[in-house]
C-alpha cells in the first residue's frame, strides 16, 4: 500500500514538473514552437504546472512530517485553578509511522508539561501489510513508557484496533482487519497507560477533580455509557474520550460537559471553500471534521490527529498535539 501511494505521488510529480519544463525548454529555445510564440501564456501554464508539483511535494513529503502544538481553551464549571490536557489521536502507527513518531510525540508533549495526557484511539494502524510481514506494531509505541514515568496517560480504543470500518449508516459494519482491541490494551498498559472501556473515573488534579469517561469503539456498536449512571457528584464536571464525534449525539445525553474526539483527521487534505476532502462517511457533517462544536451543555472537540491513513499525505491540515486548557 505505502509503495503503491508513493508510485501514485511520483506520478503526480511527474506529469506535472515534466510538461512545465518542457513547455519553459521550448518558449526559450525553439523559435517556431507554440511557446515561443505565446511566451506569456506558456509562462502562466509552466507555473501553474509548478504549482500543482510543488503541492504534490509539499503534500506528500514536508505537511505530513510537521507536528504542531494546537492550544486550546475552554470553561468548565467548579474548575478554579487551570487544568492543562495534552490530547492526541490517530496516530496510526505502523504502516506510514513508526517509533521516531512516537518518540517525537512525546518529546514535545514532555516540553509542554502538561497535568494530564489523552490519547483518542487508532494508537496503532492494524495494517494488513504489517500483519503479513509479521511486524508488531506496538513495539513502536515503546517510548510511551517515558511519559507515562511522569504524567498520567488514559487511553481508548479507537475502531482500528477494532478492525471496523463503517461507512455509511447501514449496519453492520465491515470488518476489514482482526480484533486487537485487548492486545493493544495488555501493550499499552504495560508501557503504564490507563486504558479506558467504557470506564469511568474520578480523577483529582490540582486540588480539583473531573469524571472522565472513556468509551470504546462507537462503529460497531460497542459504546456502553451505563457506567455514567454511578456519579454520584453532579458539582463536577464530566469529559468523555470518544474516538468518533458520530457518538456526539448520544453522549450529549447523558450530561457531559465535554467530549474529546479523534477519527476525522481534518479530512487530511483541506482545501480552501471546500473545506475536508478525506470523508470518513456520509454520517460526519464536514463542519465537524475539526475543532469546536456545542450541542444543548456539551461542547465537542475534535483533533485532526497526528498520523495518516489511506493516503498518506495532508494539505493545509498539519498532524497536531492539542494542548487543552480547562478554566
Amino acid at each position: 500500500m505505502r509503495l503503491f501511494f508513493d508510485t501514485l505521488i511520483l506520478i503526480g510529480i511527474l506529469s506535472t514538473a515534466l510538461p512545465a519544463v518542457i513547455l519553459l525548454y521550448h518558449r526559450v529555445k525553439t523559435k517556431k514552437s507554440w511557446e515561443y510564440q505565446h511566451k506569456k501564456f506558456s509562462l502562466i501554464i509552466s507555473l501553474l504546472l509548478l504549482l500543482f508539483t510543488t503541492i504534490f511535494l509539499y503534500g506528500s513529503f514536508i505537511e505530513p512530517r510537521m507536528l504542531i502544538i494546537n492550544e486550546q481553551t475552554v470553561d468548565l464549571k467548579n474548575i478554579d485553578n487551570p487544568i492543562k490536557i495534552a490530547f492526541f489521536s490517530d496516530s496510526q502507527i505502523g504502516k506510514y509511522r513508526d517509533e521516531t513518531d512516537v518518540k517525537r510525540t512525546v518529546e514535545k508533549i514532555l516540553k509542554l508539561n502538561p497535568d494530564i495526557v489523552f490519547i483518542g484511539g487508532d494508537v496503532v494502524d492494524n495494517s494488513v501489510i504489517n500483519q503479513k510481514k509479521g511486524i508488531d506494531e506496538t513495539l513502536y509505541l515503546t517510548p510511551l513508557s517515558e511519559l507515562t514515568k511522569k504524567i498520567p496517560v488514559y487511553a481508548i480504543n479507537g475502531n482500528h484496533e477494532f478492525g471496523v470500518n463503517c461507512q455509511t449508516q447501514d449496519y453492520p459494519c465491515t470488518f476489514y482487519f482482526p480484533d486487537v482491541r485487548l492486545y493493544v490494551q495488555e501493550k499499552m498498559e504495560l508501557l503504564g497507560v490507563r486504558y479506558l472501556v467504557n470506564e469511568l473515573e474520578k480523577i483529582t488534579v490540582r486540588d480539583q477533580s473531573f469524571y472522565l469517561y472513556g468509551g470504546d469503539t462507537w462503529w460497531g456498536d460497542q459504546t456502553d455509557f451505563s457506567i455514567l449512571n454511578k456519579r454520584d457528584n453532579e458539582d463536577i464536571p464530566t469529559i468523555a474520550l470518544i474516538h468518533n464525534p458520530a457518538a456526539a449525539w448520544e453522549t450529549n445525553k447523558n450530561k457531559i460537559d465535554l467530549m474529546l474526539s479523534g477519527h476525522t483527521h481534518g479530512g487530511q487534505i483541506r482545501l480552501p471553500l471546500v473545506g475536508p476532502v478525506g470523508l470518513v462517511d456520509d454520517i460526519i457533517a464536514r463542519s465537524w471534521y475539526q475543532g469546536w462544536q456545542e450541542l444543548d451543555q456539551m461542547k465537542l472537540f475534535v483533533t485532526s490527529g497526528n498520523g495518516e491513513t489511506g493516503v498518506r499525505a495532508r494539505l493545509f491540515n498539519p498532524p497536531e498535539i492539542v494542548l487543552i486548557t480547562i478554566n
